[in-house]
This record gives structure tokens, sequence and C-alpha cells, in this order.
């Protein structure tokens, strides 16, 4: 699969932001977090989830969940019925994925989506000093852990430079 330039990723990605905007009503100047839930969560997974939930509110975030179950975790976020099409839609529009051990990180970023995520082979921790790496890595399951990768991401998304060059990263 040939990937877009990043310039145009980018603006392909602000369109889309829009029309999901106009749809479920959300501010487009903050980052966008997906939350793609295909399958049921552990106990433990919601337990952590429902934490970094809690915190999430705290920033400048919009927070979009995909998701056919675990429905009560979401109560605070903005939902959407997971099908092919919603789906598609924010593939297209989201800036940043929280990604599960069931995510297809390939995808998350052949769409310009910077995951936040466990350590995998795909990802690489972003290093700000070498300008390197596609990804916001947290170093263990706990959910202050994972808030903190959320946290980094969120930040560096204020620097439009530093951006796109960790998209570039994702796509190579």
């Amino acid at each position: 699969m040939k990937t877009k330039p990043v310039d145009l990723l980018i603006k392909d990605k602000s369109e889309a932001k829009n029309t999901l905007s106009s749809m479920l009503k959300f501010h487009i100047k903050k980052p966008l977090i997906a939350l793609f839930v295909d399958k049921e969560l552990s106990e433990m997974e919601e337990r952590n989830l429902t934490i970094i939930l809690d915190g999430i509110k705290d920033l400048e975030a919009t927070v979009i969940a995909i998701a056919d179950t675990n429905s009560e975790i979401f109560a605070d976020v903005k939902t959407m019925k997971y099908d092919r099409m919603n789906r598609h839609y924010l593939l297209e529009a989201a800036d940043i994925a929280l990604v599960f051990s069931f995510t297809d990180v390939g995808e998350i970023l052949a769409n310009g989506i910077i995951p936040v995520s466990y350590e995998r082979p795909e990802v690489k921790n972003y290093d700000p000093n070498h300008e390197s790496g596609n990804a916001f890595i947290y170093k263990t399951s706990s959910p202050w852990s994972v808030f903190a990768a959320l946290v980094r991401a969120v930040e560096t998304f204020k620097f439009p430079y530093d951006w796109k060059h960790i998209i570039r990263q994702g796509l190579i």
C-alpha cells in the first residue's frame, strides 16, 4: 500500500476531523484521541480504562470511542457504534489512538494516527531530543503510566513541526 505524502495526509485529516466534528459536535482545535474497541475488555482493562478516561477529562483533548461492548465505561466520552463506516471516519480524523493488545498498529500508523502503546515491534518511543520515534510508549500497564504517555502525546501535538515529523516516522 502506497502512503500519501505527510502534508496531504494532514490536510485530509483536517477535513475529516471537520466532518466528524459536525456529526458529533466537538472542538476541532484539540487533538482527537481514538479508542477502537472491537472486542470485550477484561475486568482489569475495564478498570484501568475507567481511571484513564477519568484523567483524560482534564486534558485538552477530545476522546471518541468506537465500540459495541463495554458501553458503561464510555458514559462520559463521545461514542460511535462499531461498524465499517464509523471506523473509516475515525481512522481518517483521529490524531492519537490508545492502543490495546488487539489493535492493528500498522493500520493506525498508515492513517497518520500516533499510537499510545505498550512496547511492541511496530512502535518506537518518541524522543524529542533526537527527533525519532513514531509513538508514545508506556512502560507498565498501570493506568498512570498510560496516562503519562497520553499527556506526552497531547502536549507534543501542540508543536506542529514535531507532530508532522512523528507522523512521517510512522509512515516509513
